[in-house]
């Protein structure tokens, strides 16, 4: 009885999707993001700067494959949850993985938004707002500079 339960699971194995695993934590000093970052990204990912609306290099970009923080290389968008939102940032109905941005409270510019952040490296990213598409009726609203796109394989 337990060589068929064994052997039943060892069948299921090519067919279960495997988790990535977790990203180790990127701490680094003030003087360690400063060599790593260009200075628009040091201001937007390290002290919560935005990138000027409509100048990004993502904001109209369609092509396929995913979105990586720019500073640790976590994955945190793919083109499938991009959309066009006229805002002037790039825009996304959702994460990769809910894992993989932290959202945290920004009483900032004397109003209340929600701030996001890569989970990885705590960097700032961007903001989320409630006026997005369906299916998540979201708009995680991220600057550019704090992107680098990975094409898909093969496109």
């Amino acid at each position: 009885m337990k060589t068929k339960i064994v052997a039943s699971l060892l069948c299921l194995l090519p067919t279960m999707a495997w988790a990535e695993p977790p990203r180790p934590k990127v701490v680094k000093s003030d003087a360690e993001w400063r060599k790593v970052l260009s200075p628009q990204q040091y201001d937007v990912l390290r002290k919560s700067a935005t990138e000027r609306p409509f100048t990004g290099e993502y904001t109209d970009h369609k092509q396929a494959g995913s979105y990586v923080c720019v500073a640790c290389g976590s994955e945190l968008f793919t083109s499938d949850q991009k959309f066009h939102s006229g805002c002037g940032w790039p825009a996304f109905f959702a994460v990769a993985a809910k894992d993989k941005v932290i959202l945290l409270v920004d009483n900032s510019l004397g109003m209340q938004r929600t701030e996001v952040r890569c989970a990885t490296c705590d960097g700032h990213l961007g903001h989320l707002f409630d006026d997005g598409p369906k299916p998540t009726g979201q708009r995680y609203c991220i600057n550019s500079v704090c992107l680098r796109f990975k094409p898909k394989a093969g496109k």
